[in-house]
């Protein structure tokens, strides 16, 4: 039996101040800083292009991108993760 997605499709592209709310980061302010500090990544994965003044993010390299990120999870810790004797002092 084949899986059915259930994450909703992201649109083919955008430009970056129209971003999208239904896709990460929700929101225009949050988009421009992806775009900012991954930049160079994101050209590298077929997620960003200019089109006149315009910088245009395309869905399907920014869907791709998004999902190698999942590398990053791994030993990321958060202050509920670690243990009492980790955590500091209140």
């Amino acid at each position: 039996m084949a899986m059915k997605a259930t994450a909703e499709k992201i649109p083919h592209s955008w430009a970056v101040q129209d971003w999208p709310a239904h896709v990460y980061p929700h929101r225009e302010s949050k988009g421009r800083y992806i775009v900012r500090a991954h930049k160079d990544e994101l050209v590298a994965a077929g997620a960003l292009t200019r089109i006149g003044r315009d910088l245009v993010v395309l869905g399907a390299g920014y869907s791709a991108w998004l999902a190698k990120q999942a590398h990053r999870v791994d030993g990321f810790a958060i202050a509920p993760n670690r243990s009492p004797s980790a955590r500091p002092a209140a």
